[in-house]
C-alpha cells in the first residue's frame, strides 16, 4: 500500500505550545468554500485531522512508557535483565517472539529500548500489569486529553475492564499494540513529558489573546502544569540514554548536529498481504522524539499510515529539527518573505497583463444581469466559521481547526 497519509505535530517543550500541527493530505484553505463538496467526497479524507482526531495503535513509542513504569515503581533498575533468545515461552499456548535486530541474550532496560526488544517488554509488562503501566501512561499523556483549545480524540489504553481481555493481552499492550490507540498530539505531549522528565504541560494552540481594534494583549497563555510523575533518582536518565541509542541505529539521525532521543513504532494494521503463502500485516510508522536530548526544547509525533519501519521517519525527524533551527535564527523566516515578495511580484504582473488586454477592446464582466436575466447559481455551501469575535486569538502554527471531523477507516490493533 502507498503512503499517503500521515501527521506530524511538534511542541515547545518548556511549555507546551503547539508549533506546528500538519496534516496530509490537506486542502487549499483559500478555495475551502468552492470546493467544499470535492473536498468532503474525497476518499483520501483531506478534511479530517489526523493530528488530534486520528487514532492509532503506538507500536514500540509506548514502551518507554512501561520502561517508566518500571523502573519508578522499583520493578527494575538499570542492572535488571530479561533473557533474550526471540521467543517469549511464559505461556503454554501463546509464543509472540522478537525481531531481535541487534541485540540478544540478557538484556536491560537501556538495551532494550535502544534495539526495541520485545521479549524484555513482554516479560515486564507481564508483571506490572496493565494497571500499572497504565497508570503512567495516563500521566505521561497518553489516552487522554492534552487540552488543546479545538476538539480532539480522547483514544484509549488498553485494561482489564476490555470485553476481549486475556492475560496474554497485557503483554501485547506493553509493546503498544492490543486495544490501545492514541493521537499525533498526544504522541508529542508524551514525548514533551518524557524530555521533562516526568512533568506534562497543558497543550496549547493560542499564545495570547488581542484587541482586535488597538491589538493590545489582553491576556497570554501561561504554562500549565497537568500532571507530574516523580522522577525517583535515574529513571528518565535511563530512557534518555535508551532513546538517544534509538536515534544512534538510524542513518538520519546519528550524526545529525544536536543528540536526538526517539523511539520508533511500527505497529500492525488490520489489513494484511501475501509474501509467497505467508501471510503479513500492512504497518504505520510511528515516531515520537524530542531534542537535543540534553536541554530539549522541542518534541514531536508522527505517524504515516502504512508508512512501514518506523525509523523510515528518521530524515523526517531530521527534517523537522533543521526547519526548527532556521525558524530560531531567522533563515527560514527571511525565505518565506522572499517567497511572498516573489508571488506578490507574480502577481502584480498579472493583474497588469490582464488590464493591457482590457485596454485592446476586452470588457470585463462587471455588469449586473439586465431585466430577465438570472445569477449563476451558488454552489454547493460550506460550513460556515465562527462570526470573528473582537478578542482575536493569537495562535501557533497549527492545522486547520475547520477541518471536519470524520472517522478514518478504523485500525484494528493486533491482539
Amino acid at each position: 500500500m502507498k503512503a499517503a497519509a500521515g501527521a506530524v505535530v511538534v511542541l515547545d517543550v518548556k511549555d507546551g505550545s503547539v508549533l506546528a500541527a500538519s496534516n496530509y493530505p490537506s486542502y487549499d484553505q483559500n478555495l475551502y468554500a468552492a470546493n467544499y463538496s470535492e473536498y468532503s467526497s474525497d476518499p483520501s479524507l483531506p478534511l479530517f485531522n489526523r493530528a488530534l482526531q486520528g487514532l492509532y495503535t503506538p507500536g514500540s513509542t509506548f514502551k518507554p512508557a512501561v520502561a517508566v513504569a518500571a523502573l519508578d515503581s522499583g520493578l527494575i533498575n538499570q542492572y535488571s535483565t530479561v533473557y533474550c533468545n526471540g521467543v517469549y515461552n511464559y505461556f503454554k499456548d501463546y509464543h509472540p517472539r522478537c525481531t531481535r535486530h541487534g541485540h540478544s541474550g540478557n538484556i536491560d532496560v537501556v538495551t532494550a529500548i535502544k534495539w526495541s526488544c520485545n521479549i524484555f517488554f513482554y516479560d515486564v509488562g507481564r508483571r506490572l500489569t496493565s494497571d500499572v503501566y497504565d497508570a503512567y501512561a495516563y500521566k505521561l499523556g497518553l489516552g487522554q486529553r492534552t487540552g488543546v483549545e479545538v476538539g480532539e480524540a480522547l483514544g484509549r489504553l488498553t485494561t482489564k475492564n476490555d470485553s476481549n481481555y486475556t492475560a496474554s493481552l497485557d503483554i501485547q499492550a506493553a509493546i503498544g499494540q492490543g486495544n490501545t490507540v492514541v493521537t499525533p498530539v498526544q504522541l508529542a505531549t508524551y514525548a514533551g513529558t518524557l524530555a521533562n522528565r516526568g512533568v506534562r504541560y497543558r497543550t496549547h494552540f493560542v499564545k495570547a489573546i488581542l484587541d482586535t481594534n488597538t491589538g493590545k494583549v489582553l491576556q497570554e497563555t501561561q504554562p500549565e502544569v497537568m500532571d507530574v510523575v516523580e522522577d525517583r533518582g535515574d529513571t528518565f536518565d535511563l530512557v534518555r540514554q535508551g532513546m538517544i541509542g534509538v536515534s544512534e541505529t538510524m542513518s538520519g539521525l546519528k550524526n545529525y548536529p544536536v543528540t536526538i532521543a526517539c523511539k520508533t513504532g511500527t505497529p500492525q494494521r488490520s489489513e494484511t498481504y501475501y509474501v509467497g503463502s505467508t501471510r503479513k500485516h500492512y504497518t504505520n510508522t510511528m515516531m515520537v522524539a524530542y531534542g537535543p536530548a540534553e536541554d530539549a526544547e522541542i518534541a514531536l509525533g508522527i505517524v504515516i499510515e502504512y508508512g512501514g519501519g518506523g525509523a523510515r521517519a528518521g530524515n523526517l525527524v531530521a527534517d523537522i529539527f533543521d526547519a526548527y533551527y532556521a525558524m530560531k535564527d531567522g533563515s527560514l523566516a527571511q525565505q518565506a518573505e522572499e517567497e511572498k515578495e516573489a508571488e506578490q511580484t507574480k502577481q502584480d504582473a498579472s493583474q497588469t497583463d490582464a488590464a493591457g488586454q482590457t485596454e485592446v477592446g476586452q470588457t470585463a464582466d462587471t455588469a449586473a444581469p439586465q431585466a430577465g436575466q438570472t445569477a449563476p447559481a451558488a454552489q454547493d455551501a460550506a460550513p460556515e466559521g465562527p462570526a470573528a469575535d473582537t478578542a482575536q486569538p493569537a495562535v501557533q502554527d497549527g492545522p486547520d481547526v475547520a477541518q471536519a471531523e470524520q472517522n478514518p477507516d478504523a485500525i484494528a490493533p493486533e491482539n
